[in-house]
């Protein structure tokens, strides 16, 4: 490409777009269409696209993307909505998510404007945020039961869920259920009697609901019969080794719903005195890249970077009126590590 000289243009003066048609020997409107991605839809020859683009670079002249903004009614935004849990943390599941989506969306020609909601924030108040023009559509995070969900609906803001498979709203996630199932046969395959489950507290609980049944499911099937519903809940992995040893019989392995709490779990045995996996077995959900160089966990590996792509994808579709599928379930698979 042609070094960017700036000659067709006095000097001070931003280049525009009469500039560029003049150096590219087209009309002004030609340098529109070309610039907006519309030239080969209206079947504009490929050399004038070419001879426009390189114009285009040689004087130093971009769109003006807020006056696009006015005509269009479009900003080029998405916003991301996320509740205080989910971006109080330096690590783990939404931290890992949020780079995926970001590595997504840099491939598209949008921009991503994070909310970041703070703890007993009013719906009222994230809805205003999101809904007031800043931006074209939005992403939100294992949010199915989230009040914002029905006020998106209702304002008919293009909006997409990732990773909740239980949302009213367009959603890409991966089945949970699954990914439970293959941890459960991996520990049946490798002696383990007595599994357990442990979950987080919350009110966001459909896709921790399915897995649990699952859970209760492959253990009928798979493992000998034991009393109790196996389930251990806390805020984190340190909170759950005490229930967890409560347990008749104690278990001699548990699933839990991520990585953090997995990880958490595992220090937590460590101090205890509990070899893992010789006394306990321990299966963490995501199979995050980072907690931990060595050793790793098993994890049942969600897809991450391929769910946000979809998103993204998706959510471009339903802002541009394209047709979309409503949902859209990837498989998991397992990292087998050193804990099992």
């Amino acid at each position: 490409m042609a070094e960017q000289t700036g000659s067709t243009n006095p000097q001070g003066r931003r280049p525009t777009r009469a500039d560029v048609a003049a150096r590219a020997q087209v009309a002004p409107s030609t340098v529109t269409l070309v610039l907006s991605g519309r030239g080969t839809k209206l079947r504009i020859p490929v050399t004038t696209q070419d001879r426009v683009r390189e114009a285009a670079y040689q004087i130093g002249y971009y769109p003006n993307k807020l006056i696009r903004a006015v005509q269009s009614g479009r900003t080029g935004v998405i916003g991301i909505y996320l509740r205080w849990e989910q971006w109080s943390r330096p690590y783990g599941y939404f931290t890992t998510l949020v780079w995926a989506l970001q590595t997504s969306v840099s491939a598209t020609d949008y921009q991503l404007l994070f909310h970041n909601a703070r703890r007993g924030v009013s719906t009222e108040e994230v809805f205003a945020r999101q809904a007031g023009g800043l931006v074209d559509g939005v992403l939100i995070l294992n949010s199915a039961n989230d009040d914002i969900v029905p006020r998106l609906i209702e304002a008919k803001l293009p909006a997409l869920e990732v990773g909740d498979p239980f949302s009213q709203l367009p959603f890409v996630g991966v089945d949970g259920e699954e990914g439970v199932a293959l941890a459960m046969r991996h520990l049946s395959e490798r002696g383990y009697r007595h599994p357990a489950y442990a979950g987080y507290p919350s009110s966001f609980a459909e896709d921790q609901a399915a897995r649990f049944e699952s859970f209760q499911k492959q253990r009928s099937l798979l493992f000998a019969p034991s009393q109790g519903r196996r389930m251990a809940q806390g805020g984190s992995g340190v909170e759950i080794l005490a229930p967890l040893q409560a347990m008749n019989p104690r278990p001699d392995c548990v699933v839990c719903a991520s990585d953090e709490m997995a990880y958490e779990l595992w220090g937590e045995c460590r101090r205890n005195g509990i070899r893992v996996p010789e006394d306990l077995a321990i299966v963490g959900f995501d199979a995050l890249r980072g907690l931990s160089p060595y050793p790793v966990t098993t994890s049942v590996h969600t897809p991450l970077l391929e769910m946000s792509k979809l998103a993204v994808e998706k959510l471009v579709a339903i802002i541009n009126g394209d047709p979309f599928e409503h949902g859209t379930i990837l498989k998991p698979s397992l990292r087998v590590g050193d804990t099992t």
